[in-house]
């Protein structure tokens, strides 16, 4: 990262604000960076806690080391320390001890797959339809029945 960091802030134009602020230009965009703080407007010094392309280019221009300005996990000794703690790998598989009830239990596929694509707009859940379904049905106007309309009755009219 940091090769790829230095090799990209070669053709950066620097403009310093005051003793930790600049501002970098960078084809056509401005990222301000400040040194104290470590941030830069691009978040990647922030996110990697390694310098970005744009810190990088301010501390090669002000000849500063780059070792402060980066995070002690990505420092050798703090490397060789993660190692240090002695691993010990697991047995095989066939040696572990593992408990009767968890060796029968049987576990199993889903019975349905999910199908692929975007799900249909049909709402099959009972209590969507209570709530936002039809409050009524259709009424015949002229029979009176419910269910259908007039132009679909078989009925005769209604009696009153």
């Amino acid at each position: 990262m940091l090769v790829a960091n230095k090799e990209a802030s070669l053709r950066m134009k620097i403009v310093p604000s005051n003793n930790y602020v600049y501002n970098v230009h960078y084809e056509g965009r401005t990222y301000i960076v400040c040194l104290e703080n470590k941030t830069c407007t691009c978040k990647r010094f922030q996110l990697d806690e390694i310098p970005c392309s744009h810190a990088w280019a301010i501390l090669k221009k002000k000849h500063l080391d780059v070792g402060p300005y980066c995070s002690g996990m990505y420092k050798p000794s703090n490397l060789l320390d993660t190692y240090n703690i002695p691993i010990t790998p697991l047995l095989d598989q066939n040696k572990w001890n593992v408990p009767r009830y968890i060796n029968d239990d049987i576990v199993r596929p889903p019975k349905y797959k999910k199908l692929p694509g975007r799900p249909s707009k049909k709402y099959r859940d009972k209590a969507y339809n209570d709530l936002y379904g039809k409050k009524s049905k259709n009424s015949c106007s002229t029979c009176g029945f419910k269910g259908y309309n007039r132009r679909s009755c078989r009925n005769g009219p209604r009696i009153v």
